[in-house]
């Protein structure tokens, strides 16, 4: 009996160094660590199915023994479709942890039937409610293959709705449908698909030589248009300015004559003015004169002969004429 009552602390000792020793070595693997730019789900381990929560803040976070978190990208990724293999992700292409999807460019045909070869890049960046329906459908992998698809549809529909030579003429429009269609095909409501797309760059088009050599000829004849136009303007310029010019001229001139003419108007009415002024004084002193011989039986007689003593008297003996 005694020895029985040894053994059972015995038992109880060695099951709490067990369970503590198990505690000190589940509770640090019941933690993960999230880093900033990444979002996660919980995987559990032994149903290795995925949680509700979507976790979106960096920081350590308590997932259980044995569970692992499912990390995704939670800022703007770029793809690109471009002749250069360049890719940052050594090793790493199609994961979480690189931020670039790098495909060769796409091959499309323009409204009018002429094959081109398409080089775009635009971003993305996944929302936090498309994470577990596209894990549940594509992984933490897959999906990334399946957004290039996804683009590469979007944009050989939107080539199709241009001509070839719109592409050098407004590819801001084309650039413009480019981002709808990739919005809309990036987005689907009844598979919980949704991402956000911006920054969509119409890099590069490659089109058949001859069409290139036809364009280069057209864009040549513009050229030489617009310096004619240019130059029409100029010159258009160039006689507006001397018309101008000479309007100023004639309005000058205009004005002067009317100053001019102004003075000899003023000058006349002045000088007759000054006659009429001085007939009229001369009326009235004549008259006066004759007041005085207004009595004698011949009053002009008189006058004239008083004019003609004044006149004699006033001579100059070196003036020919008399001033009567």
């Amino acid at each position: 009996g005694l020895g029985e009552l040894r053994v059972v602390p015995s038992c109880a000792f060695s099951c709490c160094c067990s369970w503590l020793l198990f505690a000190c070595i589940a509770l640090p693997l019941s933690f993960k660590s999230l880093d900033q730019g990444k979002y996660a789900l919980e995987l559990n381990w032994t149903t290795q199915k995925i949680g509700e929560i979507v976790h979106t803040q960096p920081g350590m976070k308590m997932v259980g023994f044995g569970n692992m978190l499912v990390e995704f990208p939670s800022t703007f990724q770029t793809m690109y479709f471009i002749p250069e293999a360049r890719n940052r992700c050594k090793g790493m292409e199609d994961t979480a942890d690189c931020p670039e999807v790098v495909r060769q460019p796409v091959k499309a045909r323009s409204s009018d039937g002429l094959e081109m070869t398409i080089s775009i890049s635009f971003q993305w960046k996944l929302l936090p409610k498309s994470l577990k329906p596209l894990y549940e459908i594509l992984g933490a992998d897959l999906y990334k293959d399946e957004f290039v698809r996804f683009a590469r549809s979007s944009i050989v529909e939107s080539c199709s709705k241009f001509a070839a030579d719109r592409y050098f003429t407004n590819r801001t429009e084309i650039t413009a449908v480019m981002l709808e269609r990739l919005t809309y095909n990036f987005r689907q409501a009844e598979r919980d698909l949704a991402v956000e797309i911006k920054d969509v760059q119409l890099r590069e088009v490659d089109l058949p030589d001859e069409f290139d050599e036809e364009i280069a000829n057209t864009q040549e004849q513009m050229q030489e248009i617009e310096i004619a136009e240019a130059e029409r303007d100029e010159q258009k310029i160039s006689m507006e300015r001397e018309m101008l010019v000479a309007t100023e001229k004639v309005l000058q001139v205009a004005e002067e004559a009317r100053g001019q003419a102004e003075k000899v108007r003023v000058e006349n009415t002045a000088v007759v003015e000054n006659m009429r002024n001085y007939r009229r004084w001369q009326a009235l002193a004549n008259g006066r004169i004759l007041q005085r011989f207004e009595n004698s039986t011949e009053p002009f007689q008189r006058l004239f002969e008083m004019m003609k003593i004044r006149a004699l008297g006033d001579h100059n003996d070196s003036s020919l004429l008399i001033n009567l």
